[in-house]
């Protein structure tokens, strides 16, 4: 004959909705307050990026004076353009700083298209340029001694645009290799005019001049476009830095979502570390952001704007609503667990003597035991009947010194049952479990000891069978 009754409660439908009700507006309840914040700082670290632009501009303006007279006029142009690309990007960039929680995709991709745009176009403007200093400079070359003159200036420019681009850009990121073949090429320049070959020192030096200021200018523009998502990506890493440490902890609620004053829901406890992992991974990606040595590319950095961090977020925004539904499954737990003892006293003559959590784990299975003045005695568990399933299943053990009818314990499942649904617990038909109820389970000093898990590995959540472990209370309130 056995002495344990299986009823299994549904409370999904019940979880869901609260889940819905309840979680989200905790996640986002100071979004407006921290997107003001992060506006602030993204718009100072935007200014410090145009800041370090206008430095590299005036390095530029200095090698500028040195120049031949033509190439300074064609450079002081180019700078004049840059400079006024750089203003409007600038405008534009403090223009959308109100959307930048708006749509950031279609934000990045004008953002690309109108610098590739403006690549473009200054690169044909520099060809056009370049094609009149050549006319000019043809005129001038009519003997010997011009040439001369007109070669060592076309290689003097050159090399000044080779220093300048040495110097002042990341050329190693975006074109390995690139100036140290352009290096060989003016040697290659400088040996012809020793040899007094001028025409052929002339026409080297000026198509180098052309491929270093194309270079120039690319990488002006492309560590412009990285350094502004930079800027960007800094900013929404903040922003989910920001918005984990605000939700680390929440209001707990009750079964109706009203708070309950004086408890806190611990969001990691509640995921089982799952939220300390999260806030780690964004710890590193924060970090990885500033890793000089290892810079992150354009297209990585506007992956991260796409598509981690928005995948951050929602990650932080299941995991806040998976803590506070697990928690509001252990109240409910405890709830059910009450009313089954308030039932079985008002059934029976046991009275009840002592709960514990199994493993003293609020997420776990909820325990209470009854006794009898005869030393007979009732365990009740409330366990998750499945993982984040909103339902719960409830034995009733008896154990029992002397001998209980088959009969009595048959009618006190069939009452049991038949409360729990005049209380509302959508309670199912108890089912009779083979065999006698194991012992370990009226020992609660052994059934409350903290169990040796790991924090990532969630708790058995079926009680087939235990090896179970916590320490016993008269007084178990859920956190």
């Amino acid at each position: 004959m056995s002495g344990g009754k299986r009823i299994l409660v549904d409370e999904s439908e019940w979880f869901r909705i609260q889940r819905e009700a309840s979680r989200q507006k905790d996640v986002l309840r100071n979004v407006p307050a921290l997107i003001r914040e992060i506006r602030r700082q993204t718009q100072d670290d935007l200014e410090r990026v145009f800041g370090v632009m206008e430095d590299r501009q005036r390095s530029v303006e200095q090698v500028v004076e040195g120049l031949s007279e033509q190439t300074r006029r064609l450079e002081t142009e180019t700078q004049q353009r840059l400079r006024a690309q750089a203003r409007r990007m600038a405008e534009d960039l403090r223009a959308t700083a109100e959307e930048l929680r708006g749509d950031m995709r279609r934000q990045l991709a004008d953002q690309q298209r109108r610098l590739r745009s403006e690549i473009a176009a200054e690169r044909d403007q520099r060809r056009a340029d370049i094609r009149r200093i050549d006319t000019e400079l043809g005129e001038l070359v009519q003997d010997r001694e011009h040439a001369a003159v007109v070669a060592r200036a076309a290689l003097s420019d050159a090399r000044a645009m080779h220093g300048l681009v040495l110097g002042t850009l990341p050329h190693e990121r975006y074109a390995p290799g690139r100036l140290q073949s352009l290096e060989a090429t003016l040697d290659r320049a400088g040996e012809n005019i020793a040899q007094g070959r001028f025409d052929a020192a002339l026409a080297t030096a000026q198509a180098a001049y052309q491929e270093l200021g194309e270079l120039r200018l690319e990488l002006e523009h492309r560590e412009r476009e990285r350094e502004v998502l930079r800027a960007q990506a800094r900013g929404e890493l903040l922003l989910v830095h920001l918005l984990i440490e605000d939700s680390a902890r929440q209001n707990a609620r009750d079964e109706h979502g009203e708070v309950l004053d004086g408890y806190d829901l611990d969001v990691d406890y509640w995921t089982h570390g799952e939220f300390a992992t999260l806030r780690k991974e964004t710890e590193e990606l924060r970090h990885r952001i500033e890793d000089d040595e290892r810079p992150l590319s354009a297209d990585e950095l506007r992956e991260l704007l796409e598509h981690r961090s928005p995948a951050l977020q929602e990650r932080l925004a299941r995991l806040v609503q998976r803590a506070g539904g697990r928690q509001l499954a252990s109240q409910q737990r405890v709830n059910l667990a009450e009313a089954v003892v308030r039932t079985l006293e008002g059934m029976t003559a046991y009275e009840l003597d002592a709960t514990t959590y199994l493993g003293g784990d609020q997420r776990d299975a909820f325990f209470a035991r009854l006794v009898h003045g005869n030393r007979n005695a009732i365990v009740v568990e409330v366990a998750p009947a499945g993982p984040d399933s909103g339902a719960s299943v409830l034995r009733v053990l008896s154990y029992d010194h002397d001998t209980a009818a088959r009969t009595e314990l048959e009618e006190r499942g069939a009452g049991l049952m038949r409360a729990l649904r005049g209380q509302g617990f959508p309670a199912a038909a108890p089912q009779e479990e083979a065999g006698t109820p194991d012992p370990a389970y009226a020992d609660f000093a052994t059934l409350s000891e903290p169990r040796a898990l790991p924090d990532s590995e969630p708790p058995p959540l079926s009680r087939t069978e235990q090896r179970v472990l916590p320490q016993a209370s008269t007084e178990t309130e859920p956190g």
